[in-house]
């Protein structure tokens, strides 16, 4: 027999009920298509934690597509368009300059130790920038390293013969860093490859993942996948979070976050170095080859890439960062945060 609860004690006990379950939706906006393994494997994991811990008075909702360009990640969450966002350092470089560390040639690592110790290095050299004003951070993190693809059979063998290559790059560092040693740059956003590569236009493309590469659909015209030793970079990226909304949360809710946030969000980039090795047996099984450059190209490229270090530690100190400590402890913090320290 169905019971009928009265109207007036009904709406009593939803008034409740609401109260009891009063929760605070904060809304997700990332330019990353929701297939992409640092959606799938990391934030909504990461979003999925904040809920748990919170004991879902926290709940994390993703919106189905970006609500702002890649340059315009940081005010979308900062004029509260979106809570939470992933924002590119790579395409604001005047603003989020110090974990462009990470796009300076240099020793590069796992997605995960190169995340934990940019996290650590913004601790205790970066947080003094204040490149972060107006949201609250949460953390840092790099994903797995970029390389040089070529399309060509035989790959580059020094320095001489990339003169006048032509190299797709993303703009910025790479553009500049490619542009010390050949005129033929062909600077553009990374989305944009496929037209270059599979039309034979360049010889060559950088500033990629093997993710990228499979991502966008190159591996049928990619004859080499060369990391260059002590020059490696990452592309690097800030969570942030609306200011008010988090002033917003209870104490409690905070520490959850919190917790999940800082080094812990980065220790979980372990997931995109678990994806980025099944992207290289991928490319692997479709004929891509993975060397490492020729000790004659490494010392060329060493030598033209030289200004960038340079230029980046004075930028940096221009904001009160001592750039060359930072970037030496930066390098360390990878051996250590690869070893499990």
């Amino acid at each position: 027999m169905t019971k009928w609860i009265p109207a007036a004690l009904a709406a009593t006990l939803a008034l409740a009920t609401g109260s009891a379950l009063a929760q605070t939706k904060l809304l997700f906006s990332t330019f990353f298509p929701p297939q992409h393994p640092l959606v799938k494997q990391v934030l909504q994991p990461w979003a999925a934690s904040v809920q748990q811990a919170t004991g879902g008075s926290v709940v994390v909702e993703f919106s189905p597509t970006s609500l702002a360009p890649p340059p315009g990640q940081l005010d979308m969450v900062t004029k509260g368009i979106a809570d939470v966002t992933v924002q590119f350092a790579g395409v604001v470089p005047n603003r989020l300059t110090s974990i462009l560390i990470t796009e300076v040639p240099g020793p590069v690592s796992t997605s995960e130790a190169m995340s934990v110790a940019l996290w650590r290095t913004n601790e205790k050299f970066f947080a003094k920038a204040d490149e972060h004003k107006g949201v609250k951070l949460l953390s840092v993190f790099a994903l797995p390293p970029q390389g040089f693809y070529g399309t060509r059979d035989e790959p580059f063998a020094s320095g001489e013969q990339l003169k006048g290559a032509r190299i797709a790059t993303t703009p910025g560092t790479a553009a500049r860093a490619y542009g010390a040693v050949t005129s033929g740059v062909v600077a553009g956003p990374a989305a944009r490859y496929f037209e270059l590569v599979s039309k034979g236009m360049v010889d060559a493309y950088v500033a990629v993942t093997p993710l990228d590469v499979m991502g966008f659909n190159l591996a049928r015209y990619t004859k080499t996948g060369m990391s260059l030793p002590g020059l490696g970079t990452a592309g690097s990226f800030s969570l942030v979070m609306n200011e008010a909304k988090w002033n917003a949360l209870k104490p409690a809710e905070q520490a959850a976050i919190t917790k999940l946030s800082g080094e812990a969000f980065a220790r979980g980039m372990s997931a995109m170095d678990t994806a980025n090795k099944a992207a290289i047996k991928s490319l692997q099984d479709q004929g891509v080859k993975f060397i490492d450059a020729s000790p004659g190209l490494t010392q060329d490229l060493t030598k033209a890439f030289a200004f960038l270090e340079k230029e980046w530690i004075a930028e940096v100190g221009k904001r009160g960062v001592d750039g060359a400590a930072a970037a030496a402890f930066y390098r360390a913090e990878q051996k250590r945060a690869g070893a499990g320290q």
